[in-house]
Formats: C-alpha cells, structure tokens, sequence
C-alpha cells in the first residue's frame, strides 16, 4: 500500500485551485483557514491538514489516491465539469460561478484566442474579450497581469489610440 505524501497532495490541490481558477481567498474560506495560512502553504512553509484535503477531495471531486499520485490528471475545462457537478451544491457552486483569476482567464481563454495569438491585443479589447465571457475585470488588472504572466505573454508592438500610444499584447 502506497503511503500518504501530504506534500504530493499539497502540491495537486494548489494545481487544482489554479487550474479551476478559484482565488486563494476564496478556496481558504472554503477550508476554513485563513488567506495567511494559505499563502504560507503556496510559499511551502505548511501542507494541508487532513480536513482541508478532504474538503478539497470532495470539491475537486478527487480521491486521496488521485490527490496522493504525483502525475495528477487535470480534466480540460475542468471548471466547468466542476459548476456541472455541483450546481446543487450552494456551499461549492457560489465558488464556481464567481469570476475566475485572471491568471485562469488569460492561460485557459485569451491563449486559445486566435486573434490574441495572431495578431495581439491591446487592453481595451482584452476586456471586452473577458466581457463576452462574463467576466469583468479593469483595464488597470489586465494591464498588471499582462506584466506578471510574462512567461506566456509577449508586448507585440504599440498603437496610438486617441492620442495615447498603448501596448499591444500577444502570446508568445
């Protein structure tokens, strides 16, 4: 029998909660621990206890076995299959149906986008594209985020638009 490696499982929730798109804040209500435990367990100063893999293994709908393995499987569009699973469930839908990080919105959306991929964008037009989704982030955040998800995004060139000249953003 396979033992428990509370650092495996640590290390797959945080890929969950990131591949779903739920924010740190919320996923720390949902475990009832506070958004300061949780940034200390993504900095690798503290692992999940028992009841927080638990309430994780029944939201992401992952055994311990699955939580334990190191070569995780994460569903594409998981998110979904989540808000479909548990739209009964008041406790873990409200999560499901709130806007998800932008981190989730820009890998798993703007980076499948052919437009943003061919040609770029420029922020307006990012957020008129997370709009269409429902999601209403600020020019400012898209902006900021852009910056922070460097590794996947590249400044493609500038346009001037009315009077201002502004990056144009593209995958890399």
């Amino acid at each position: 029998m396979t033992s428990i490696n509370r650092k495996v499982i640590t290390e797959n929730i945080l890929k969950l909660i990131d591949s779903n798109g739920i924010e740190d804040s919320d996923f720390a209500n949902l475990i009832e621990k506070s958004t300061r435990t949780l940034s200390r367990i993504r900095k690798g100063q503290s692992l999940f206890n028992i009841d927080a893999i638990n309430v994780a293994s029944s939201f992401f709908e992952k055994s311990l076995i699955e939580l334990n393995n190191q070569d995780i499987v994460i569903e594409t569009d998981s998110r979904n299959k989540l808000k479909h699973i548990h739209k009964n469930n008041v406790a873990y839908s409200i999560l499901l149906e709130k806007r998800p990080s932008i981190t989730y919105a820009i890998i798993y959306y703007l980076l499948n986008n052919k437009e943003f991929c061919s040609k770029g964008m420029i922020v307006d037009k990012i957020k008129k594209f997370f709009e269409s989704l429902g999601w209403n982030y600020s020019s400012s955040y898209i902006s900021s985020s852009m910056t922070r998800n460097s590794k996947y995004i590249a400044i493609a060139g500038t346009e001037i638009v009315d009077g201002n000249e502004v990056n144009v953003y593209k995958s890399k």
